[in-house]
């Protein structure tokens, strides 16, 4: 495969678009699979109270399995929701919880309760791409880095090994991950 990096941000979550995209359904789900199992092995899911999750989209990793096994433990499960004004607003999730599609395709609770972020001690997010010092690229609105900003936890992106790049540019708004989890393996700050 070639690793040729990209000149900007937006070459990148292109490329990482790309490639995430010739995985085949079957593909995404074994690997989806594999990084959940991987994911419920780690010392901070098992010792969360709580945590902060999105709902997958599109060819996004599929963190469902995730989701369900916190309720089953009995953990608290937040899911963020994007207000007009650009802030975003996070709501607790419930196995009955109702949501609606956003023009962007993405699900978000219509009648949930404001989810408690004192409870929360581990956050799964999202990522476009990712590097092997755990810089985490999204989708280019920022919320993300403002959700870390606000509310500091550890941080654990779940992304397909066709996603991980040697090195992405940053700017001092982006915010580093405590680890990426792929279908093959645990990356933590500063790896090599």
């Amino acid at each position: 495969m070639n690793r040729k990096p990209a000149s900007s941000k937006d070459e990148l979550r292109s490329l990482a678009r790309q490639r995430r995209n010739t995985l085949t359904v079957e593909e995404r789900a074994a690997a989806s699979l594999e990084i959940c199992r991987s994911m419920i092995d780690l010392d901070q899911f098992l010792d969360a109270r709580g945590l902060h999750v999105y709902l997958p989209i599109g060819s996004e990793v599929d963190i469902r399995p995730i989701i369900n096994l916190s309720w089953e433990m009995g953990k608290k499960v937040g899911l963020m929701r994007v207000m007009d004004d650009g802030g975003s607003q996070q709501f607790q999730i419930v196995p009955n919880t109702n949501y609606r599609t956003t023009e962007l395709g993405i699900l978000e609770p219509t009648d949930a309760t404001l989810f408690n972020m004192e409870e929360c001690d581990l956050v799964l997010a999202p990522v476009l791409a990712a590097d092997l010092q755990c810089n985490r690229l999204g989708y280019g609105k920022g919320y993300y880095d403002q959700f870390l900003t606000q509310f500091p936890r550890p941080a654990i992106g779940v992304a397909f090994e066709i996603q991980i790049f040697d090195q992405l540019p940053t700017d001092n708004l982006d915010i580093r991950l405590d680890g990426i989890l792929t279908e093959k393996r645990w990356i933590t700050r500063g790896e090599e």
